[in-house]
């Protein structure tokens, strides 16, 4: 009995609908349409943004998704993030995101433009493999969030920038650090009086402040307060 090729079959059968020439033409513009998405995508998410919103179908957002701009500054400053357009994004993509933002314009029956990112400040200076966020603003200071990749953070992150967070911090932190050596003094030579170690505390109370702010401001470092949302490169 003779065997059936199933490749010819699907050969002939479209061979019924459509011939090769036709084919040929029509793969062709799909793939012209395609490029031309992909560059129109590339292109929004390397301009500057121009302050408006983005229309997108409210049937067809996430709720998850909808962040207000002060929910985002709060996780911002929490971690020592920037939240700035994404034409000044300087790390990688992934490979898939312009599927990913044609998907949901599809779905929203629009082109999206004006792409925010919060990711750390680094990211918009050199390559790292940290965690970024990309969002469209869609009015009100609300932002829809399109995706995001990358490694997750540390919860150790948190906590080591917290003394960053605003200048209360970082002397509440040089307080902390001295209290915790005049202890450690007072174990060392355990025949230091209270008196000389609150002495001691206060002598390295001002020693640990001018240490850590000379050298916060010498390093061109801000407070996260203040840079979140800062195109300037002082982090």
């Amino acid at each position: 009995m003779k065997k059936i090729n199933l490749f010819e079959e699907l050969l002939q059968e479209r061979n019924k609908q459509v011939s090769t020439n036709e084919l040929t033409s029509l793969l062709k513009n799909i793939w012209t349409k395609e490029d031309s998405k992909r560059e129109r995508i590339t292109q929004s998410l390397n301009d500057s943004n121009n302050g408006s919103f983005n229309q997108l179908k409210f049937e067809e957002m996430e709720t998850k998704n909808i962040f207000h701009k002060d929910t985002i500054k709060n996780i911002c400053i929490r971690y020592r993030l920037r939240f700035l357009d994404s034409n000044l994004f300087k790390g990688e993509y992934p490979k898939n995101i312009t599927k990913i933002i044609s998907d949901i314009e599809k779905k929203h029956d629009t082109n999206l433009n004006n792409f925010m990112i919060m990711a750390p400040s680094k990211l918009f200076k050199i390559k790292s493999p940290d965690d970024p966020i990309l969002f469209v603003p869609i009015g009100n200071d609300y932002y829809y969030m399109i995706h995001k990749w990358g490694e997750e953070f540390n919860y150790l992150r948190k906590l080591l920038v917290l003394p960053f967070k605003n200048i209360d911090n970082l002397t509440i932190f040089s307080v902390l650090v001295s209290v915790f050596f005049a202890l450690l003094g007072k174990l060392i030579i355990p025949s230091l009086t209270l008196s000389e170690v609150f002495i001691l505390f206060l002598f390295l109370v001002k020693g640990f402040i001018f240490i850590f702010f000379y050298t916060f401001f010498l390093t061109r470092k801000n407070f996260s307060e203040s840079i979140w949302n800062s195109k300037y490169d002082s982090f």
